[in-house]
């Protein structure tokens, strides 16, 4: 999770409004479930890789 948060609190300009984005954000292509809800099933690597294909304009 803290890496998931520190990762993208510089996007959202502070880590309490990435925490936000963290909890209820539901990500494209994971079926409606949130980054909290993939790190939770043991899937944060995914989660981290989403992120860097997002910063790279992949998703853009």
């Amino acid at each position: 999770m803290i890496e998931v948060i520190t990762k993208t609190s510089p996007r959202f300009g502070s880590p309490l409004i990435a925490y936000a984005w963290y909890r209820s954000e539901p990500l494209p292509g994971f079926s409606g479930q949130t980054a909290m809800q993939l790190v939770q099933d043991g899937r944060a690597s995914e989660v981290l890789e989403y992120i860097d294909a997002v910063d790279a304009g992949v998703y853009a």
